[in-house]
């Protein structure tokens, strides 16, 4: 190799290193590293990640810790709300009366007690990025003296619902969905094996589920694709439980007010309950 060629490569390679680790006493090349979590709203989201240094970039132990949290409350009636009759009196009902009729039928469209409310729908409005798996035990629906039990039930997608009949009389579940197929199967009189019924999309609000044999049954279903449901029981109370951390929103849904609460915002409290009373006007009720 001549002497001119070697002067030439030794220039080009003192150049590289300079532009690697800074010559002549100037400063060196920085490089930048962002951190961003896979789940970002999970911490925090865009303010934990720009928290941390003086350009912005995130340090993975500076980012607000996750954490798992549940939303317990109570739903009470704001108002005065008279107790709704019976459908039938004990004994009275149109269709078989020896079934049917060993006990009174009640109105469950509202159910009062000591101004608490029951059978209402409190729901994330939308399934968060990583909900758990449907659970693979069914749940169960059943018939008893001709009344649907439970009235008001939430359901995971995928996940069967095992519909029994505890009467010894035919009936039959007839579904209402919006998003799913219509579901109408007859349940044999003392069927305690049951007929599977399985929901594979969710519904923006509960439908109606009705028997065609005793027109006078009526229950309300809500299927979701995440755990986070629940159903105010008798009480007016519910617990939705393992919520992520953070803001959600929440649609509360009772059968007579129909949609109560659109957007319900409710901060979850990380490794505690946080505990909220909804108020539902008893005029609402009354539509």
């Amino acid at each position: 190799m001549n002497r001119p060629t070697m002067q030439i490569r030794l220039a080009i390679l003192m150049t590289v290193t300079c532009a690697i680790v800074g010559c002549g006493g100037g400063a060196a090349v920085k490089t930048t590293v962002r951190y961003r979590p896979s789940n970002p709203d999970a911490i925090g989201g865009d303010a934990a990640v720009a928290a941390a240094t003086p350009d912005g970039a995130a340090v993975p132990g500076d980012a607000a810790a996750s954490g798992i949290g549940s939303f317990v409350g109570t739903v009470v009636v704001q108002g005065e709300f008279a107790p709704l009759p019976a459908k039938y009196a004990k004994g009275a009902a149109p269709k078989d009366t020896e079934v049917c009729g060993v006990e009174q039928i009640p109105d469950d469209s509202v159910v009062v007690n000591d101004g608490k409310l029951a059978n209402v729908f409190i729901y994330l409005a939308k399934a968060p990025k990583s909900a758990p798996a449907a659970p693979t035990e069914p749940i169960i629906f059943d018939q008893k003296s001709c009344i649907f039990k439970p009235h008001a039930l939430v359901v995971q997608t995928k996940q069967p619902v095992k519909i029994l009949n505890s009467d010894a009389a035919l009936h039959n579940t007839h579904t209402y969905p919006s998003r799913n197929s219509s579901f109408n199967q007859g349940v044999k009189p003392n069927d305690t094996v049951g007929v599977d019924l399985i929901y594979t999309r969710a519904e923006s609000e509960p439908f109606q589920v009705g028997c065609d044999v005793h027109p006078w049954m009526i229950a309300y279903h809500l299927p979701v694709d995440h755990p986070y449901a629940a159903v105010s029981g008798p009480d007016g109370k519910f617990e939705i439980k393992d919520l992520p951390a953070g803001k959600h929103e929440f649609k509360v849904w009772h059968e007579k007010g129909k949609l109560l609460q659109k957007s319900l915002v409710v901060t979850i409290k990380p490794n505690e309950p946080t505990e909220m009373e909804i108020p539902v006007p008893a005029s609402k009720l009354a539509q």
